[in-house]
C-alpha cells in the first residue's frame, strides 16, 4: 500500500499542494511519475520510476531514529530511480542582472553594502544542476482512534549524484564541470496541524576550478511546525539549516565553508509567517568577474542573510 501521490513546493518559502503538476503513468508494470514544481528561490522538474513491482506495507512505531535504521537499510537494494533537473531563479537572475544590467541591479541597493537581489540569491552555489537519485522510498502508516489507516511519516534514503557546468562565485557565473556524490536521509512526518522534516547528506564535491580545493560536505536540515500555536521556544515553529564543508587537501586551515540558517514561523491567519536569518562563511579565492579569474590567496568572507518564510 501507498499514499496518494500528493507533494509540495516552494514560492517564496510558500509550501501549497501541486498535485495539478504531478503527471503519473504505468508501463511495463511499473509506477512513472513526472512533476514540475515552480518556485522563486528553487524550482525542479524531475521523472521517477518505482523499480519495486509490489508495493510494501511499513508501520510507523513511534520510532525517528528507528525510520532512520530502517531507510537506511533498505535503501542498500535501490527500488526507486529519480532525474531531475534544478535551477535556482533568484540567484541566477541577481547574477545575470549584475553582470549585463548593472544600472538595473543597483536600484536594489540598500545602502553601501546590501543588495536586495544578492541578499534573497545568497548562499547558492550553482545556477542549475542535474541530479540522479537512486535508493528506497518509504511511506510509514499507522491507526487513528477510528482504526483508519493515514501516513504517519515518509522518507527516503540513498545515492544522489549532481552535477552542472557552471557555479556561482561572487554573484557572478563561472564556467566550470562541476560534480557531487552524498549520500541522502531525508523524511517528513506528523499529526493534524504539527509538521516535522529533517534532511541529512553527506559526501563529496569536486569543484573542477584549478585552485579551488574539493571538499568534504555535510548538510543538516531540521523543521518543526504547528500552524495553530504560537511556541517561542527555540526548535518549535522553526527551520534549521546548517552546511560545512571542509577542503580534503587543506584540512589544516580548517573549514572552507559554513553555511548556517535559522527561521522562525508565526500562525497568521490559518497560515505560517516569518523570517529566516543566516550567516554564510567562506576561505577561499575571491572571483574577480572584470578580470575572470580567481585571486591568488584566499580571503576570508562574511555575508549575512534574511528571506521571508511564509507556511500554508
Amino acid at each position: 500500500m501507498k499514499s496518494e501521490n500528493i507533494s509540495k513546493y516552494n514560492f517564496a518559502y510558500a509550501v501549497i499542494n501541486y498535485k495539478d503538476f504531478n503527471h503519473a503513468w504505468k508501463w511495463k508494470g511499473r509506477q512513472w511519475v513526472s512533476a514540475f514544481v515552480p518556485g522563486i528561490y528553487k524550482s525542479y522538474s524531475s521523472i521517477n520510476v518505482d523499480l519495486d513491482k509490489e508495493d510494501e506495507l511499513l508501520l510507523w512505531e513511534d520510532d525517528e531514529f528507528g525510520l532512520y535504521r530502517n531507510l537506511v537499510k533498505r535503501s542498500i537494494q535501490p527500488g526507486f530511480f529519480l532525474l531531475e533537473f534544478t535551477g535556482y531563479p533568484m540567484a541566477s537572475i541577481s547574477a545575470w542582472m549584475e553582470e549585463h544590467h548593472n544600472d538595473s541591479y543597483k536600484k536594489f541597493n540598500i545602502g553601501e553594502n546590501f543588495n536586495l537581489l544578492n541578499n534573497f540569491g545568497a548562499g547558492v552555489q550553482e545556477p542549475w544542476s542535474t541530479s540522479l537519485f537512486l535508493g528506497q522510498l518509504g511511506t510509514y502508516w499507522d491507526l487513528n482512534d477510528d482504526d483508519e489507516q493515514f501516513i504517519a511519516a515518509t522518507g527516503a534514503s540513498g545515492l544522489v549524484l549532481t552535477g552542472g557546468l557552471y557555479q556561482l562565485f561572487e554573484n557572478s557565473f563561472v564556467e566550470s564541470k562541476w560534480f557531487r556524490a552524498e549520500w541522502k536521509l531525508k523524511g517528513s512526518g506528523g499529526d493534524g496541524p504539527k509538521k516535522r522534516s529533517w534532511d541529512l547528506k553527506a559526501g563529496y564535491r569536486w569543484y573542477g576550478i584549478a585552485g579551488i580545493s574539493n571538499t568534504a560536505t555535510l548538510i543538516l536540515k531540521r523543521s518543526k511546525s504547528q500552524k495553530s500555536k504560537l511556541d517561542w521556544r527555540i526548535f518549535h515553529n522553526s527551520i534549521t539549516s546548517i552546511e560545512l564543508e571542509l577542503p580534503t587537501s587543506e584540512i589544516k586551515e580548517g573549514l572552507s565553508r559554513i553555511h548556517f540558517t535559522y527561521g522562525k514561523y508565526f500562525p497568521v491567519k490559518g497560515r505560517m509567517g516569518g523570517l529566516n536569518f543566516g550567516v554564510l562563511y567562506e576561505n577561499r579565492k575571491e572571483y574577480n568577474s572584470f578580470l575572470n579569474e580567481f585571486s591568488s590567496e584566499k580571503t576570508r568572507q562574511f555575508q549575512f542573510i534574511i528571506k521571508p518564510l511564509i507556511l500554508f
